[in-house]
């Protein structure tokens, strides 16, 4: 699992980068640059190093790149201004596990185990007792930013089940699936020109630089979306489409559900808001299951 560890330490980075690139582009500029950016970052691994990132399968990364990526993401961009980092990361990474769990075995009758599942139990017990603060703000909101991250949730949960899809095709064709870049590059291509429409759709009346705060500030606002960029889809989506290849969906997505937590760590770290006693109860929760799907 140490891939899927990988991607939630990169994807909690990503986080962090976000908040800061969305206070200076808006939502929607913010994801379309950083999708742009990983895009152009493993378009060059991937044409420098000779990779071959097409499969037997890969439709269904085109079509997990739309639905996590495309659907998935811009939900995701869309309810954290509305019920907060916290219940946003809750809900988008805790339900994407059973409900990857559900996909996956009504697509190929892959389940985990007993005891993978109760560590996946634990671990997802951990981040909600982390982050299981209510959420603050406007009634009508609350219910609009839930209802975004159920929707985050499930696009995450489909766009990592189109992985084994792709890898069985692969097997069913006796040939190599791509390697983590590779996959991440493909799922590029699905997402990408579906946020490019949703942006240009959604900035039609006032214009695409409509949100972006003025004065502009040069010395940091564009890298902090380069940064988001990197490690979000493109070194943490690497990591966690090589983890998709080697173990089952809905145990990486409940590694990957310690994003927040991280999260979390990082924002004390750099902007010194002390995390509550949910972080440090959950995260040592959520740490143990941790070590338990490791040992199964």
């Amino acid at each position: 699992m140490d891939y899927a560890l990988g991607a939630a330490f990169f994807y909690a980075w990503s986080v962090t980068c976000a908040r800061r690139s969305s206070a200076q582009h808006g939502p929607d500029l913010a994801n379309l640059g950083r999708l742009l950016v990983g895009l152009l970052v493993v378009g060059l691994i991937v044409v420098f190093s000779g990779r071959n990132p097409f499969c037997a399968g890969w439709g269904w990364l085109i079509l997990g790149g739309v639905l996590g990526l495309g659907v998935g993401d811009i939900a995701l961009f869309h309810a954290l201004p509305r019920i907060g980092v916290g219940l946003t990361m809750l809900l988008t990474q805790c339900l994407a596990a059973p409900f990857a769990l559900i996909l996956e075995y009504e697509a190929l009758g892959h389940a985990p185990n007993g005891p993978q599942m109760a560590a996946a139990l634990v671990i997802l017990l951990g981040v909600g007792v982390a982050l299981g603060a209510p959420a603050e703000g406007n009634p009508a909101d609350r219910r609009t930013g839930f209802w975004l991250g159920v929707l985050s949730a499930l696009g995450q949960a489909c766009g990592a089940v189109s992985t084994p899809m792709a890898a069985e095709a692969c097997r069913q064709a006796g040939v190599t699936m791509p390697d983590g870049f590779g996959q991440a590059f493909v799922r590029l291509l699905g997402g990408v020109p579906l946020v490019i429409l949703f942006v240009l759709w959604m900035s039609r009346k006032d214009g695409l630089l409509a949100k972006v705060r003025r004065p502009y500030a040069f010395g940091s606002a564009p890298w902090w979306m380069l940064m988001n960029g990197i490690s979000g889809p493109a070194l943490g989506v690497a990591c966690y489409q090589w983890a998709l290849t080697q173990h089952p969906a809905a145990l990486v997505l409940s590694v990957v559900a310690l994003t927040p937590l991280f999260g979390l760590v990082m924002q004390w770290a750099l902007e010194g808001q002390r995390p509550s006693w949910r972080l440090w109860l959950g995260g040592a929760v959520a740490i143990s299951g941790v070590i338990l799907l490791r040992t199964r």
